[in-house]
Order: C-alpha cells, then structure tokens, then sequence
C-alpha cells in the first residue's frame, strides 16, 4: 500500500512544472507582499519631497462668511422730529425759491427714522481671497534638504530589504533542491532493501538464511520507506513556505541551478573592504546620520525670522459696516515673524535633535563593525563548508566502495545480510550527508556574498 502511495506521488511530481531560480526571483519581485510593502515607503518619502517644494511656492486661501443677525434694534429718534421740523420747512422753502439747486431731502422727511441706514442686514454674506507668499522661512531649507536625502535613504533601505528577500527566496531554493535529491537517494534506499529483502527471502526458502535475517531485511524496507515518507512531507511543508514567498501557485519541481564560485585566493581585509563601501544599509544608515543633521539645522532655524507677503481681497453686500458703497476692498501686508522666548522649547529641541544626530552616527559606526564582523564569520563559514564537503564527498566515495564489497561477499557465501544492510545504511548516510555538505556550502557561499552587499547572483536585479 505504501509503495502505490510513493509511485501515486511520483506520477503527480511529473505533472508538475518545472521552475527555474529566475523564475522564482522574478515572481518574488511581482507578488511578494512583504517587499511590495517595503516599497511602498519609496512613495511616502517621494511625498515628503512635494511637502518641501510646496513650502517655498505660494499659498492661496478662499474664505466665505454668512452672518444672520436674529434681533436687529433700529434707534428710536421720535422724541427729535419737532426739533428738526422747522428746519425742514424751511429747506422746503428754499428748494421753492431756488427749484434750479435744491438741497436734497430724501430720507429726512419726519415720517421716517434717519438712522436706518445705520443698521446691519439680518443675513450678511462676505468673501475673502488671500495669497501668501514666502519671502524667508528658515526651517524650508534644511527640511528640504533632510526630505531628498531621507528619499535617498530610502532608496538604499528598499533595496537592501529586497536583496534580504531574495536571497531568502535562493536560499529556500537550494533547500528544495536539496530535499528533492534526498527524495531520490531515499527512494534508492527503498529500492535497495527490497532488492536485498527479495534476495533474502528467496535465500531463505532454500534454508540458506534464517527467518531472523529475514526480519532483518524486511525492518531495512520499512526504515528506508519511512524515510522516504518523512522526506516527501518535509518538501511538501518547504514548498507551502515557498509559495508564500515567490507567489507561485500549484505544484512544481525545481531545476538544480548552478552555485555562484568564489575566488579561493580572495583576502578577508579586501572582501570586508568591498563590503564597507557596497552595503546598502550602511549607505543608508550613513544618509540618516546627515538626516538627523538637517534635524539640527530646523531647530537652528528657529532662531531667524520668517517674512512673508501677503495680498487680501473680500467682497460682501453688508454697505452698513463700511465707510463706503464699494462692496470690494483689497489690501496689501508685509509680515516679520520672529519668536524672541518660547519658554525654552528651541533650547530642549535643540538638545534632543544634537543627542539624536549623535546617535545615529553611533548606529553607523556600529553598523560598520557588525559588517566587518560577519564577513568574517561568512568567511570561515565558507571555508569550513568547503572542507565539511569535501569530506563528504570522499566518505561517499569509500561507502560506495564498501557496498560493492559486501555485496560481492554476500554472493560468494562471505558476508552475512547484517553486513549487506550496514553497508546499505551507510551508503544512504553518506548520500544524505554528502547532500547535506553541499547545501551548507551553497549557503555558505550566498551568506558571504550577501554581507558582502552584492546583488542576488541569479535571475534580473534591479539596482535602487
């Protein structure tokens, strides 16, 4: 029953399509959301960069006011109609005498309130325009400045991050290729023991083995299977993993890719050099130190004054309140604005702008070290793996040998089937160890070329 699950297994595996590393670094960069996300800061600090242009451009304002005055009290002038009414007669007898330069009466008559006119509408409307424009704003400048090299930072912080991705992604791949070769040799083992079990048991019914080798043989099938069964569902959790990161859907095999070869003659001083000048979080940990820098410049800033020019026009339909009939006005300002005491404010801004200027120069300088620190140890890393597979490969080689020697004594009577089975076992270890070497080294191989800073060695990078 286990052997028809295996080969059902297999016919699946040869319905899968096959990826290649390119094809999976590129599906990376089009739907990996964890990088599409870090790219998305590209946009927030592009923004910033608009904010700081906008800062030095003028500012145009529109305000509009609707006033509705719920109680309007006109004045009570009663009490001076007699006063004024013989002054009024005689105007009226002027006018008669002289009808070519009559004084104008209208509105003085008694029977009307000549304060009227004094009072405001109940529902007044008004509009108001106003342009501002920047002569001097001191913090403009170093905000300016901070924004464009904070976007450049940004820059080297999006493509480091997509570098971690991918190499992450290569990684994964080599560990899948690596389980798919595992895959292989278990199934080799598997078929190695039935061989052996088959042999065994024919050996038996002519009584030249025992029901206990038997037993023997029939415990290596079901170790060797067991195996096997481990090792599928560890490629099928990986790929889940896989798919996750790339954005491939279905099911896939992968192509074993070429390992990157690095110069066995290079010096540790000259690679941890290289790396200084090529990594990008320290470019961009470097930008941020002059950043924190422009930080200091606003709070500096603070200290100069602003002048600003300012151009108002308002129209309203409320002739009561003005000295005139013209329901336009305009008007002119020149502004100086310059803050003499604050309490101390700049002062503890200033103080926390220098103390985390400082700061990131120590994260640089930290940074900076930490990069020397794992080139070396990526170094000896790689070293060692080379080495470890090396070794692997030559006790591969003597586990071989040591197969086709018991199997030849088995056949002329010398060797007993536990010494078949011991060599079995070894051989299947040392494949898997073998594989184990060379994936160490292949990861050893990326870890160094990725705290070096160097761009992912496969597939089509973009440089930000």
């Amino acid at each position: 029953m286990l052997i028809s699950l295996l080969l059902l297994a297999l016919a699946a595996n040869s319905e899968a399509r096959l990826v290649t590393l390119d094809e999976a670094l590129n599906s990376t960069k089009s739907n990996n959301i964890s990088l599409q996300a870090l790219e998305e800061t590209l946009n927030q600090t592009q923004a910033a960069k608009r904010i700081a242009v906008g800062m030095f451009l003028p500012k145009l304002a529109a305000e509009g006011n609707w006033t509705h005055m719920g109680e309007r009290n006109e004045p009570d002038m009663s009490g001076l109609t007699n006063m004024f009414a013989p002054i009024y007669e005689l105007i009226q007898r002027y006018n008669q005498a002289d009808p070519n330069n009559p004084i104008d009466l209208s509105g003085a008559s008694g029977g009307g309130n000549a304060f009227s006119g004094f009072v405001p509408k109940a529902d007044t409307f008004s509009a108001t325009f106003s342009v501002m424009v920047p002569i001097l704003t001191p913090e403009s400048i170093p905000f300016a400045r901070g924004t464009w090299t904070q976007h450049d930072a940004m820059l080297q912080r999006v493509g480091h991050g997509r570098e971690q991705i991918l190499y992450g992604v290569t990684k994964a791949y080599f560990g899948l290729v690596t389980l798919q070769q595992m895959i292989k040799v278990a199934e080799g083992s598997v078929a190695s023991a039935n061989g052996h079990f088959k042999n065994v048991s024919v050996r038996a019914g002519l009584q030249a083995a025992t029901q206990l080798q038997v037993k023997r043989a029939e415990l290596e099938v079901t170790d060797a299977e067991s195996k096997l069964v481990s090792l599928r569902a560890a490629l099928e959790k990986t790929k889940a993993q896989f798919r996750y990161l790339t954005g491939i859907t279905g099911d896939f095999v992968l192509a074993e890719p070429v390992l990157p070869s690095l110069p066995e003659t290079t010096a540790l001083a000259s690679l941890q050099d290289a790396a200084v000048k090529e990594r990008r979080d320290l470019l961009a940990s470097t930008m941020e130190v002059e950043v924190a820098e422009r930080e200091v410049d606003k709070v500096l800033a603070k200290y100069f004054p602003s002048v600003n020019f300012i151009a108002q026009g308002k129209a309203d339909n409320s002739k009561e309140t003005r000295f005139d009939d013209d329901p336009y006005s305009w008007v002119l300002l020149g502004t100086v604005s310059l803050n003499v005491f604050d309490g101390g404010i700049r002062e503890a801004q200033y103080s926390i702008a220098a103390s985390q200027w400082h700061q990131k120069e120590l994260m640089a300088k930290d940074l900076q070290a930490q990069i020397s620190s794992e080139v070396e140890a990526s170094y000896q890393a790689w070293r060692d793996a080379q080495t470890a597979r090396r070794l692997a490969a030559r006790q591969l080689d003597v586990a071989h040998d040591t197969q086709k020697l018991a199997v030849a004594s088995e056949a002329a009577g010398a060797a007993t089937a536990l010494e078949i089975i011991d060599a079995n076992t070894m051989v299947y270890a040392s494949e898997a160890q073998d594989l184990s070497a060379r994936l160490n080294e292949a990861t050893a191989v990326l870890n160094l070329l990725q705290s070096l800073g160097k761009p992912v060695p496969f597939g089509a990078t973009t440089a930000n």
